[in-house]
């Protein structure tokens, strides 16, 4: 005979009285209740698991995948002190960019009261009476490279950031001397201190693209480019005096108006907040702020002197400038300027680019080095270089340029063996993948002559498939020397040789 003792309900083992009792009602009210009774009947103290009898986890138990989180977080401290001794934290970087910008800069003194190229001055505008500024943290997007420039009212003196260039747009101008004069074409330029790449003061049309950030005039940056909307000029503020100044040294101190070259309209500050790092700024652009009245026009058409061709308005404040130079002479003094790229971080530059073209990148950039090759020999002159380089979109300037071939000229000759330099890129290919690829070359070459050919692929490239075939786009021919191209050198033969594979 079996001592036959009745069991308690599974439902309420070791589970407390009032766990019970939560349970209970559960279950009586199992098609009624909904997520808001349950919880204003406190059953969320309590697990399913334990409700239905299971046992209690002690307070020390971790629940969940405490693992992966316990990884993430040595993961997340590991990135930190790394970021921390590599002084690339946020907030070392704001430093370095703050400690950078703020130091004082070399401000130079004018003895003949006139503008002089290769100045470095400080440009005030009227209507903000506020300084032109760069700030190098603030990049603007849709450009491979620029920054933001702004006017500070603040009073900050001649710091890095407030100092610029002035320097000639091209030495074949007609002027002789080093004196700017109005009407000249000139770049201004950040000064060499805060950058180790040479930013020059840029606008283009308005675009969908490209406007200012606020007043939706044209955008006016800082870039590494030195294309035609890097081009500026001085210009007299009266315009009935405007073109018999033509010519004329600028002096500093007086209020001037500096036209855009590519646009024809004029740089501008106006009282639009533009915040950053450095607290409240305000935007600058390019528009023409002239004033609405017809004064002027009518005044000139009754004395027989209005002209089409010549402005009559005259610019309102936010199109006044001006150039600011010391009265000391001790301000000109010299800094240190920021070291240049190390030639394997200009290296490492281009490498990054080249990965961000995906599949192609190599191949892209040796065919703009081809293209760029006038004597077809293979080798490129620094000039060479440099175009196809910003052709390609890396922006470097001539001085990198330089460090590049310096780097990759191994007889000195000034001259650089591209194929050298995209192998340098790439790196070379290791013995298992160079075994592959003889594999694969030697599965084409079926006659074993060591060129293939457009006959060689014809036997193992099935080219009646493609889609463009079978649309009758392409003919099976021309698809089969599109997919040459992606191998052919030189020379456009279709003959691929072996030792071409292995570049």
């Amino acid at each position: 005979f079996f001592l036959m003792i009745r069991r308690p309900p599974r439902s309420t083992q070791g589970v407390s009285s009032a766990a019970s009792d939560v349970y209970k009602r559960q279950v009586s009210t199992q098609s009624t209740w909904g997520y808001k009774e349950a919880k204003k009947f406190k059953m969320l103290h309590f697990t399913p698991q334990q409700i239905r009898g299971g046992g209690k986890y002690q307070h020390k138990t971790k629940i969940g995948n405490w693992q992966e989180d316990f990884i993430l977080e040595e993961s997340k401290m590991k990135d930190y002190l790394k970021k921390k001794d590599g002084e690339k934290l946020c907030i070392s970087l704001t430093e370095q960019k703050l400690a950078r910008s703020l130091a004082k800069a070399p401000w130079s003194c004018s003895v003949d009261g006139v503008l002089h190229f290769g100045y470095k001055v400080m440009l005030l505008n009227t209507k903000t009476n506020g300084h032109l500024v760069i700030d190098v943290g603030d990049r603007i997007t849709g450009q491979d490279e620029a920054y933001a420039v702004t006017t500070n009212n603040k009073g900050i003196g001649p710091l890095t950031r407030s100092v610029f260039v002035i320097t000639r747009q091209s030495e074949d101008d007609g002027f002789t001397d080093d004196v700017v004069h109005y009407g000249q074409k000139i770049r201004i330029q950040a000064n060499r201190y805060i950058f180790p790449k040479t930013l020059s003061l840029r606008s283009c049309p308005i675009s969908p693209q490209a406007y200012a950030r606020f007043s939706r005039h044209q955008e006016t940056s800082m870039t590494t480019e030195l294309t035609y909307d890097t081009v500026w000029s001085v210009e007299h503020l009266d315009p009935n005096q405007r073109f018999p100044m033509k010519s004329k040294p600028v002096p500093v101190g007086a209020p001037v108006i500096i036209e855009h070259s590519g646009t024809s309209h004029f740089l501008a500050s106006d009282m639009v907040e533009y915040r950053n790092d450095f607290g409240i700024e305000y935007e600058v652009s390019v528009h023409s702020y002239a004033t609405l009245n017809k004064s002027q026009s009518l005044a000139l058409e009754k004395a027989g002197k209005l002209n089409r061709d010549l402005p009559t308005k005259f610019q309102n404040e936010q199109n006044m400038w001006t150039f600011v130079t010391s009265t000391n002479p001790a301000t000109d003094f010299e800094l240190i300027p920021p070291e240049k790229p190390k030639p394997e971080e200009l290296l490492n530059i281009v490498k990054k680019k080249v990965l961000e073209r995906g599949m192609y990148g190599i191949r892209s950039l040796g065919l703009m080095f081809t293209l760029m090759d006038k004597s077809k020999n293979q080798m490129l002159d620094v000039e060479e270089f440099y175009n196809a380089m910003i052709k390609y979109g890396i922006t470097i300037d001539m001085e990198d340029a330089k460090t590049l071939v310096n780097m990759c000229d191994l007889n000195k000759d000034g001259q650089l063996n591209y194929r050298e330099f995209l192998r340098m890129i790439r790196g070379e290919i290791n013995e298992n993948r160079m075994k592959y690829i003889d594999m694969a070359y030697n599965k084409l070459d079926t006659n074993k002559d060591g060129k293939l050919t457009l006959e060689d692929l014809a036997g193992v490239y099935d080219a009646t498939k493609h889609p463009d075939v079978l649309g009758g786009k392409k003919t099976p021919e021309q698809v089969y020397g599109e997919f040459l191209a992606n191998w052919d050198t030189q020379v456009a033969d279709g003959i691929v040789s072996v030792s071409y594979t292995h570049l």
